[in-house]
């Protein structure tokens, strides 16, 4: 499977619900208030994505039933079928890009991040011939990018961080990931943003290709994000940091035992473990600490607070957006910064 083979910023209608793994264990442990009864049922909507592995083993080593909670991942590998299921909560948690959600949040979705779930870490990157050197460098040249997706979202803000707009370029809009690298690669075009295995394909079969940069060192850039339907957040607020505890408890794990993890991981993703290792090559799974840090929770701050608004400017400036809403207005640091106190 190919990275992000099921578009996680898709935006078709009418695909299915797929319960990818799910136990109706009637079990009775400690409810998220902390009193001994039936486990609270929560379910999370995921899509096809390493990325997502950990909750798989959040619920192999009974970390959600550890809080209270019994959890169903679905994968729903249709966008628009995710927002929906979150708006009218057939699921409490999705997940989502930072870019998306930008969009998302603008067009009024209840709903409300609540955590980063992992970060591209150079699983894309941006192609060019030799001559490129340096974003600056890419002023007057062509550029091959799936429009509305995060690869788009990459190249404007690195472009627009250098004091250059989407006019100091020429954009080449394909259909997808694969087009952009193709069009590069037909020498169509001068750079393409994408993403691996086409990254590296691409540069070793073109003679003057090279790798201008990957998210490796654009990190807080690209990355997933955990949200929740608002209206459920604030009437389960320790169900929700069940969520985030299962969760840094499975990255925990993970780094402690990757081989058993991966299995598990590839198991209910329905992927080999072979693709699995590849994926992860690419992926940074986020633990407390770095989520504390992307917040500001430290006192610092938070990079996302600076990334949020600037996708929104992006997004309104391309008009794929009408309107933009506050960043503090759809995120909720509360439960991060409760979370073990």
């Amino acid at each position: 499977m190919k990275r992000r083979k099921f578009l996680k910023y898709t935006a078709t209608t009418g695909a299915a619900f797929t319960i990818a793994a799910c136990t109706d264990r009637q079990a009775t442990s400690s409810s998220p208030s902390g009193e001994s009864g039936a486990l609270e049922d929560i379910k999370i909507a995921i899509l096809t994505w390493v990325g997502y592995g950990p909750f798989f083993i959040a619920k192999e080593q009974g970390f959600f039933e550890k809080y209270g909670l019994n959890a169903e991942i679905l994968t729903i590998e249709d966008a628009a079928s995710r927002r929906t299921a979150l708006a009218n909560q057939t699921v409490q948690f999705s997940i989502s890009t930072l870019d998306m959600f930008a969009i998302e949040a603008a067009q009024g979705i209840p709903a409300t991040c609540i955590m980063k779930l992992n970060d591209s870490y150079g699983a894309d990157g941006i192609i060019t011939t030799q001559d490129v050197s340096s974003i600056a460098d890419l002023r007057g040249k062509s550029i091959a990018v799936e429009q509305g997706s995060p690869s788009h979202f990459f190249l404007l803000y690195l472009l627009e961080r250098e004091g250059l707009t989407s006019e100091d370029v020429e954009v080449k809009y394909v259909p997808t990931a694969g087009d952009a690298a193709v069009t590069f690669a037909g020498n169509q075009a001068d750079a393409a943003v994408t993403w691996e295995p086409y990254v590296s394909q691409t540069v070793d079969q073109k003679e003057d290709g090279k790798i201008l940069l990957t998210s490796r060192e654009q990190l807080g850039l690209l990355l997933d994000l955990l949200t929740v339907n608002s209206e459920y957040a604030q009437s389960n607020p320790e169900a929700v940091k069940g969520v985030l505890k299962a969760w840094f408890d499975a990255v925990a794990y993970w780094r402690e035992n990757p081989e058993p993890s991966n299995a598990v991981m590839a198991r209910g993703l329905g992927v080999d473990e072979q693709e699995l290792a590849a994926m992860l090559e690419g992926t940074k799974f986020s633990d407390y600490d770095e989520n504390a840090s992307y917040f500001g929770l430290n006192g610092e701050a938070g990079q996302y607070f600076e990334v949020f608004p600037a996708a929104q400017d992006i997004w309104l400036s391309q008009d794929l957006i009408e309107q933009t809403v506050s960043t503090e207005a759809v995120t909720d640091t509360s439960f991060l910064e409760d979370l073990y106190s």
